[in-house]
């Protein structure tokens, strides 16, 4: 199989290996990794991680797309964060302006990517927009990072087990 392009990774529709699920990586975070296949076939390195804080429920949920082909550095292709506890800042990135973004947002491939050096915008996606309308649960946030990401089978992935505090709060 030939070599595919980042371009031509991002655009494919792509579907998750197996059965993955939440692991707790620390005591702050739980943690998501798994493959990916396109046409069947699973493509080395391509990969979706997922991160959401132990301590927020329905908070702090991130999606991130990336290729790490071995022996080379890992490539950001795309990311969502749902709810998220810090403020991303974009700089002045043509064509969109100076932002500060508190909110649910995204960095698409399509802003972080430059046609014409074939390649990602330096840093770690630093171009995002504001997810509008805010998903108003986890599971319409996966819907979204499905239809964004193009990865068919994401709502497989099931909810962080979140500490559910009972009436008292504990």
């Amino acid at each position: 199989m030939a070599m595919r392009t980042l371009l031509e990774l991002f655009e494919a529709q792509k579907t998750i290996v197996g059965k993955p699920r939440w692991d707790i990586r620390d005591s702050m975070w739980f943690c998501l990794s798994c493959s990916l296949d396109i046409d069947g076939v699973t493509i080395e390195g391509l990969e979706l991680k997922g991160g959401a804080s132990q301590s927020l429920p329905d908070r702090a949920v991130r999606f991130h797309l990336q290729y790490a082909p071995s022996n080379k550095p890992c490539i950001g292709l795309a990311r969502a964060e749902w709810r998220p506890t810090k403020t991303h800042t974009n700089r002045n990135f043509e064509p969109l302006p100076f932002a500060r973004i508190s909110a649910s947002h995204i960095h698409r491939f399509e802003h972080n990517w430059m046609p014409e050096l074939q390649k990602m915008r330096k840093g770690d996606l630093p171009v995002a927009v504001p997810i509008k309308p805010d998903p108003r649960s986890y599971l319409e946030f996966v819907e979204f990072v499905a239809k964004e990401f193009r990865i068919g089978g994401l709502e497989s992935v099931g909810r962080p087990s979140w500490f559910e505090a009972d009436l008292f709060g504990v």
